[in-house]
């Protein structure tokens, strides 16, 4: 379970350049497939460290993001567009997603 966790990331980010680097020209970015695989590997982790399964809490978490994200956008912009939203709001969820992932890494070697 813990190559896994380790792995998963890395697996997103080559995922990620392939489908870039191939013919089909996606508007997805490499950055936004290791975020889905960071958040997936985080739940392995916590799963294999301490035998909780934290989805619940990472859709929560992912959810308080989105709705900090709605009102920032329609107090700066007046409008919610549903395009910038969800982009702006997965690619902010990069950062924390990198952050837990990094100290649970670090938490499984002690």
């Amino acid at each position: 379970m813990l190559v896994l966790g380790v792995l998963l990331p890395v697996i997103g980010l080559i995922i990620g350049v392939v489908m870039r680097l191939t013919h089909f020209k996606w508007r997805i970015a490499p950055v936004d497939w290791v975020t889905f695989s960071l958040l997936l590997a985080s739940d392995i982790l916590i799963w294999s460290r301490y035998r909780y399964q934290a989805t619940s809490l990472l859709i929560v978490i992912m959810a308080i993001m989105a709705i900090f994200v709605a009102v920032s956008l329609a107090w700066r912009r007046g409008e919610i567009l549903y395009r910038t939203f969800l982009k702006i709001w997965w690619r902010l969820l990069f950062a924390p997603s990198l952050l837990a992932y990094l100290i649970l890494v670090v938490l499984q070697w002690y």
